[in-house]
């Protein structure tokens, strides 16, 4: 397209400038004696464009004056091809006036543009689809290890690096291209390489994790990208992603299975009152659970074992919230008692008065902690009002409290989850 954009300019003895849809500038050239082509910003240029106009492909010329922010007319030329637009053509009257023939120049080369556009889209089709299966192959761990080096190096992918792996379930009503315009937001985002395919289920995608970050940092940038490209390019709710840890490639196929039940722990316990995004390390190994378990048993089971404290009782917000604290410092009393902004012997004080009350040894047994942890997280799941704890939040983390749905034992589950079973992960088709 280059090429085309020079011929023009010759042909023509103007600066030309080639602009995509997004009025990024692809190409430009001038005559020999042009000197530095300086042209107005794509939007300056179309305020003027007649609206009757953006559905042929002819040239239009634009005057210049104070009612068109133009200094010099341009010949404007939209790029249609087959009824797709591509982008525009801008021919600038400088350094010579506009003859009768730069219009027909400016068609021509339009139309030679256009049909480039196509060819190289027919291209990155062919090339994203072999990434694709080769993403696919990597996932499912299928193909010998020489093939899939030898599949990457003809299409520019390194097989051999560690990546994050993020599940989405894609929200009812989003378009076809939603993974491209995924894929190219983390890429512009991360700066790294991001592999993807669409399975039965949902979107996959392999994120390429740069050695000079650990892994704890790498987790947590690709969900704040993750979140940021969901806002930036799907619909405002319903998005659904689990993002793995930073793997091996012969840990890919595992990393798929943990996302995916991330997100099924999402879907269940969650309103889709946005984007939701949570990492496997954020759940643990309980997220196995609440995946699979019945919805009505993981009700009765939190009844069981938090019921005493789960009332209206004064204290009984704090008893939850000190538990939660408690949990997330490491079992630390200081640490709880920092967040919370108490002294520790408070925190040792409440944690006696939970396990009075429950009959729980949250503190020596390693079964009941268990047990109220998976408690805890379904809770806040459901977005209990006393887990709402300040800065808990991190960018990119769901938002387990976006809705008050309070555990009660008369509530029904999300009508989403009772249609999932219990079966294991389907790999991608």
């Amino acid at each position: 397209m280059s090429a085309i954009v020079r011929v023009c300019a010759e042909l023509t003895g103007k600066a030309v400038v080639l602009f995509d849809r997004r009025q990024r500038r692809i190409a430009a050239a001038g005559p020999n004696f042009a000197g530095r082509i300086s042209m107005p910003s794509l939007e300056t240029i179309l305020r003027s464009y007649p609206p009757d106009a953006t559905a042929g492909p002819r040239p239009v010329v634009l005057a210049a004056g104070p009612t068109t922010d133009l200094a010099r007319r341009k010949i404007v030329t939209p790029i249609v091809e087959r009824g797709e637009h591509f982008g525009w053509l801008v021919i600038d009257e400088h350094p010579t006036p506009l003859r009768p023939t730069d219009e027909y120049t400016a068609a021509r080369s339009a139309r030679r543009i256009g049909a480039q556009f196509l060819i190289q889209r027919r291209i990155a089709r062919v090339a994203w689809n072999a990434k694709s299966a080769l993403t696919r192959q990597l996932v499912r761990g299928t193909g010998a290890q020489e093939d899939l080096a030898a599949s990457g190096e003809y299409l520019g992918v390194n097989t051999e690096a560690r990546r994050v792996l993020v599940f989405v379930q894609v929200p009812d009503g989003e378009t076809e291209d939603l993974d491209h315009a995924l894929v190219e937001h983390l890429e512009r985002s991360l700066g790294v390489e991001v592999l993807s395919t669409r399975g039965s289920e949902g979107l996959l995608l392999l994120v390429e994790a740069s050695d000079d970050v650990g892994s704890v940092v790498a987790v947590s940038r690709v969900k704040t990208a993750i979140t940021q490209a969901a806002a930036a390019v799907s619909q405002p709710t319903g998005l659904i992603a689990g993002v793995s840890s930073v793997c091996e490639p012969a840990a890919f196929s595992r990393a798929y299975r943990e996302a995916r039940e991330v997100v099924r722990c999402v879907d269940r316990f969650t309103e889709p009152t946005a984007h939701r995004i949570l990492a496997v390390d954020d759940l643990g190994p309980v997220r196995v659970f609440l995946a699979n378990g019945d919805v009505a048993a993981l009700r009765r089971f939190v009844g069981d074992v938090l019921g005493p404290i789960l009332g209206d009782a004064p204290g009984s917000a704090d008893l939850l919230r000190t538990l939660q604290c408690w949990f997330d410092a490491g079992r630390s009393p200081r640490g709880a008692a920092t967040h919370l902004g108490v002294h520790e012997n408070t925190v040792r004080l409440r944690l006696s008065r939970v396990h009075a009350m429950t009959g729980l040894d949250v503190v020596g047994n390693a079964a009941d902690q268990l047990s109220i942890q998976t408690a805890l997280l379904v809770l806040r799941f459901q977005g209990h009002p006393a887990l709402v704890v300040p800065g808990r939040m991190a960018a990119g983390e769901v938002d387990l409290h976006a809705s008050a749905r309070g555990l009660t034992t008369d509530s029904q589950p999300h009508t989403r989850s009772d249609s999932v079973g219990a079966t294991g992960a389907a790999m991608p088709a």
